[in-house]
């Protein structure tokens, strides 16, 4: 690796120098280009000489120019050299060597059929026994791997295998179910929580789970001061009392039907005690354990850096190990969908994909159960055009969901109106010439309007930014990073355009999206949110908590503060030589469950 960096440097420094073209050079001019003694750069010649990449006709006598012809094109050098990181694990230089500017199209897309073809499934022996490595690519980094602060959904499908809950909820039976905890009760009221727990649960580390480690979750969870998913659950955590080890209750300030819905979340995934461990401070434990993170998963994390993420199976996993041995995912940003079907034959598992028309038998499709909603809310605390209703209504008749939808041009999207149905809708046609005539009616008088979102979500904003522009409204665009979007910098804006993943947990879900739009709602309409929400948390029925979170949908819809734009079910495609295939609540394919068909 280190001739082929060598190779590029010399060409680098002598770009007048093109292949096949002889070139007089002393042999201390190419030790001063290599940084190195005058022997070393003769035996770096002579290698590069004997690999063919270089001729070399060495002079006697110092001070007696030598021929140098060189052989090879430097982004065929470069190729090789991003192999060779590929090998050694370093996907991050690899990408970078790739990303020069001078490499030709051609030969960048040669390398990424070459890397496709290290995704999929693989086996081999080790000590006579086989091992089995499942390894996708992801375009997304790995911020966190911290149950309480992660981002995206991959993030929290790592949780998923890396951690386990005290209970899980069965999406078949729609029912909780012992997991941790192998049993539990409550007060009539919902205030207190008893669970009991299971002997002989293992931690990555070696350390037996024990109900202080549930004791130390739930405080760290209550004592944080992130604007973290579910936090207003933690603010209703009073205290943890331990029984025995094996058992505890849980007090809360006040009565919450769903605190066990809670409670199956990854957001409630079990941490040990001694999770900060070996640090002088718990801020530089906090930020390891992202990291670093131990869990009682059936797998355990070995390797984490910016482009790749490496687990293992934990052998001891109290409900059995799992069939794979190993799981790599590899940040791989520019991989395209087209891309990805090109080499189809490379992978055995792609999420968030639509199986193309000319895909073959071999593939299955799975339609993911969860649905993410985009939507649109108005700050209606800041000083602006949005106070006026007039004008938000103007500006719901320019969001035109029907050119959204084709301008988006995606799989399985449809317009939508309601976080609670979830059935495609007809949008009625807009005229434009009548959109712009309520906007001028409205008073609108050209004030800049600002839409905030993550830069995650840019393409979505852009149109909408298109559409409100064609309407006559002025609209400019703030990005910001997720973390910055979760404080105080988004109330700065007009609107803000966001999204929520609706699965297993979507009443939680919107309870908490709810709880965050009153940062940005008039006194009275935040009264009758938080007051629904209240009436929410005492009821035990499914069916009348949906009907007070359908109550909160009208409030918000009616004062003209919350607008749909569309939903998207995603599919995840997997071949036919992959068993055990099973879909989680953020609608990834469990891992331990995973096996293969020789």
């Amino acid at each position: 690796m280190k001739l082929a960096s060598h190779y590029i440097r010399l060409r680098e420094k002598l770009p007048h120098v093109g292949e096949h073209q002889e070139q007089d050079i002393l042999l201390d001019d190419i030790a001063a280009i290599l940084d190195c003694t005058h022997r070393n750069a003769a035996m770096i010649l002579k290698k590069m000489n004997s690999e063919g990449w270089l001729q070399w006709l060495p002079k006697r006598g110092r001070g007696n120019r030598s021929s140098l012809l060189f052989l090879t094109p430097t982004e065929d050098i470069i190729l090789l050299l991003a192999k060779e990181l590929v090998e050694r694990k370093d996907l991050h230089g690899a990408l970078e060597q790739m990303n020069v500017s001078s490499i030709p199209d051609s030969l960048k897309d040669h390398f990424h059929s070459w890397l496709n073809g290290h995704f999929g499934y693989s086996s081999e022996v080790r000590d006579s026994k086989r091992f089995d490595t499942l390894r996708f690519p992801l375009t997304q980094p790995i911020q966190s791997l911290d149950p309480a602060f992660t981002n995206f959904s991959t993030e929290g499908h790592l949780v998923n295998q890396l951690f386990d809950s005290l209970v899980r909820y069965n999406r078949l039976t729609q029912t909780i179910e012992p997991h941790l905890a192998h049993a539990w009760e409550s007060s009539a009221d919902r205030s207190a929580w008893t669970f009991y727990l299971r002997k002989g649960v293992m931690f990555h580390h070696g350390k037996e789970l024990a109900a202080e480690d549930i004791r130390f979750t739930l405080e760290r969870l209550k004592q944080s001061e992130a604007r973290s998913l579910y936090r207003w659950v933690y603010r209703q955590i009073e205290r943890v009392d331990i029984i025995d080890p094996l058992t505890l209750t849980v007090y809360l300030t006040e009565p919450n039907e769903l605190f066990l819905q809670f409670m199956s979340t990854n957001r409630a995934s079990i941490i040990p005690k001694d999770a900060y461990a070996g640090f002088s401070t718990e801020k530089e434990g906090k930020e390891a354990f992202a990291r670093a993170p131990i869990g009682t998963g059936p797998f355990k994390l070995t390797y984490l850096d910016d482009s790749m993420c490496v687990l293992d199976a934990f052998p001891t996993y109290f409900q059995g190990r799992a069939h794979l041995d190993r799981v790599e995912l590899w940040h791989v940003p520019d991989m395209q969908q087209q891309d990805r079907y090109r080499t189809l034959e490379s992978f055995q598992i792609i999420h968030n994909y639509r199986l193309p028309d000319e895909a073959e038998s071999p593939w299955h499709q799975v339609q993911q159960q969860g649905t993410t909603c985009k939507f649109v809310t108005f700050n209606l605390l800041k000083q602006g055009p949005l106070k006026d209703p007039a004008i938000r209504e103007a500006v719901y008749a320019a969001l035109d969901q029907r050119k959204l939808l084709e301008l988006l041009d995606g799989d399985a999207l449809y317009a939508a109106d309601s976080f609670i149905r979830h059935t495609a809708i007809n949008p009625p046609e807009s005229d434009l010439a009548q959109v712009r005539s309520l906007i001028k009616q409205s008073g609108y008088a050209g004030e800049r309007i600002t839409l905030c979102t993550i830069t995650h979500y840019e393409r979505d904003a852009l149109l909408v930014q298109t559409l409100l522009r064609e309407a006559g409204l002025a609209v400019e665009l703030s990005l910001l990073p997720v973390e910055e979007f979760k404080g105080e910098r988004r109330l700065q804006a007009d609107m803000l355009l966001f999204s929520i993943m609706l699965d297993n947990d979507t009443e939680l879900r919107l309870i908490d999206l709810y709880k965050s739009m009153q940062h940005h709602l008039e006194p009275a309409c935040k009264a009758a949110v938080e007051q629904f929400i209240a009436a929410a948390l005492r009821e035990s029925h499914r069916e009348g908590r949906a009907g007070l979170l359908q109550s909160i949908e009208r409030r918000l819809r009616d004062d003209h503060v919350l607008q749909w734009l569309y939903f998207k079910r995603l599919k995840t495609i997997y071949h036919s030589s992959v068993k055990g295939i099973s879909l989680d609540s953020l609608d990834w394919v469990q891992f331990k469950n995973i096996w293969y068909k020789p």
